[in-house]
């Protein structure tokens, strides 16, 4: 029998709450399916949230479901380091973005989570959010040759940027040249919808840019890296200089 730590039940049940929250009904077969968990082990769950008050309807029957009334509002969060900072940028992200319709309150939200975190959390954020900048949007001609990034080359860009480590890449340049680089990722450019990483590139002992989407391989190290002064990139990417 497999046991399970407290910390890995509390993240399950936060889990089955979240899912309970997303829609109006679920067949207990998906929850199983969603948690990785068995039958026994979810009527369990569910049997402990209406214990705590949680006011959960069920279907009598095989293949029965289970829905949460009043499925609307934020109780308990528990969000590690990392998902609190990608929370906060991201807002900060599309507040920048000025979208004409749904980010009307985006300002407001994300200072109500800012007030909630820690100092020492506010501060990481803070730092962090200088390092990303906001330009005008791509021309159509360079969105039209623009492609999706590799999910696993954005999440090691993300960890390589938060955590300052160097990051080893296989970049692809405009003229399909391929070349192995080991870069700081210093700053992060947004040129709607374009993500560019400004960075120290150790090959060419210089600043450089370069396109998530052209990055096609990346490992992270355990290499860190400082900050290098700003100047370097404000002098060569003053247009787009505008931090969120």
């Amino acid at each position: 029998m497999v046991k399970v730590s407290f910390d890995q039940r509390i993240e399950r049940r936060d889990r089955l709450i979240g899912l309970l929250r997303s829609e109006d009904y679920w067949k207990t077969s998906e929850l199983r399916d969603h948690l990785g968990v068995s039958q026994r082990t979810l009527m369990r769950e569910l049997a402990e949230l209406r214990e705590a008050g949680y006011p959960l309807e069920s279907d009598r029957g095989r293949g029965g479901g289970v829905r949460l009334q009043g499925r609307w509002g934020v109780q308990r969060l528990h969000l590690n380091h990392k998902e609190v900072v990608e929370l906060v940028l991201a807002l900060a992200v599309m507040e920048s973005l000025q979208s004409p319709i749904l980010t009307g309150n985006l300002k407001a939200i994300r200072q109500k989570l800012y007030q909630a975190f820690p100092q020492d959390q506010r501060r990481t954020v803070s730092n962090i959010r200088k390092r990303i900048m906001i330009g005008d949007n791509a021309s159509p001609n360079i969105v039209s040759r623009y492609g999706a990034a590799r999910p696993q080359v954005s999440e090691d860009i993300a960890e390589s940027f938060l955590r300052q480590h160097h990051l080893e890449i296989e970049y692809q340049s405009k003229a399909n040249k391929q070349t192995l680089r080991v870069i700081e990722p210093q700053y992060i450019l947004l040129v709607w919808p374009i993500w560019y990483i400004l960075a120290w590139d150790h090959l060419r002992n210089s600043t450089r840019s370069f396109r998530i989407d052209r990055i096609k391989k990346t490992c992270l190290t355990k290499n860190s890296f400082k900050l290098r002064p700003k100047k370097l990139y404000v002098d060569e990417y003053t247009p787009y200089f505008q931090t969120i």
